[in-house]
């Protein structure tokens, strides 16, 4: 007998054919990210919604960025995943890892959630996850859109990610976070799937750490969750002096 999922959510479930509400899942609407009053983005997201073919089930997750002028370096997403059944990378289970993981054939070796560079480490060209491609308004929109999945096998399965938006300077690979936001679903063993819609945090969130991107990438990128490396004009200090860092030390798709 093959197997199926029922549903579970935040807006309704439907067991054994009968339906309760539980309340909305939430979207985010022009949400503005500021720095000292100056406005460097506005962040949109379409309500989550439940994935569900058959015995696999996941969520979809729609959304963009805008950058104004006072947004300093390349505007980029940056996701962390954990779950109890990673794939494309040789994390263990439950250890948040970089999206897409380091074994995915059709990612790049930077730490942004879409490709640097058109060609993926196969060698194919993926003109559906260039970041190039996932600009509009100008170049000042950038979108984003994940709908991660896992087949149902009999055993309960847990996905979360944590979805940052961040600036790059690429002279300097200091990536500033602006803000971080988590979603996810889960599976339980008895086959019932729920989402779990987009919840803010503080910028940075728990997985994101330098020591985290330290041991991925190497002694390439700092992180920072002070605000004024992603300012123009800068306040009146350096921007390497990085109050808000999320995590100590230098250098250093689902």
């Amino acid at each position: 007998m093959p197997r199926t999922l029922a549903f579970l959510s935040c807006a309704v479930a439907f067991i054994a054919g009968s339906v309760s509400s539980l309340g909305a899942v939430q979207g985010i609407v022009n949400r503005e990210i500021k720095c000292h009053g100056d406005l460097l983005a506005t962040i949109n997201f379409d309500v989550p919604t439940t994935y569900i073919n058959g015995a696999t089930g996941g969520i979809t997750v729609n959304g963009n960025a805008t950058k104004t002028a006072n947004f300093a370096g390349e505007i980029r997403w940056l996701q962390m995943i954990k779950t109890n059944q990673p794939l494309n990378t040789n994390t263990p289970a439950g250890t948040p890892y970089f999206d897409p993981g380091e074994l995915d054939p059709t990612g790049n070796d930077f730490p942004f959630y879409w490709n640097e560079n058109l060609k993926g480490r196969d060698g194919n060209n993926y003109p559906n996850l260039w970041v190039q491609n996932k600009f509009s308004n100008g170049g000042n929109t950038l979108s984003f859109f994940d709908q991660p999945k896992r087949t149902w096998t009999g055993a309960a399965i847990d996905w979360t990610a944590e979805l940052s938006l961040v600036c790059w300077n690429k002279l300097t690979d200091q990536i500033g976070v602006l803000w971080t936001g988590s979603y996810g679903f889960n599976i339980t063993a008895g086959g019932v799937i729920s989402i779990n819609g987009i919840t803010e945090l503080a910028a940075g969130g728990t997985f994101l750490t330098q020591a985290a991107i330290d041991q991925r990438f190497g002694d390439i990128y700092t992180i920072s969750t002070d605000c004024e490396t992603c300012n123009i004009p800068a306040p009146g200090v350096s921007t390497l002096a990085f109050v808000g860092i999320v995590a100590m030390g230098r250098r250093r798709r689902s």
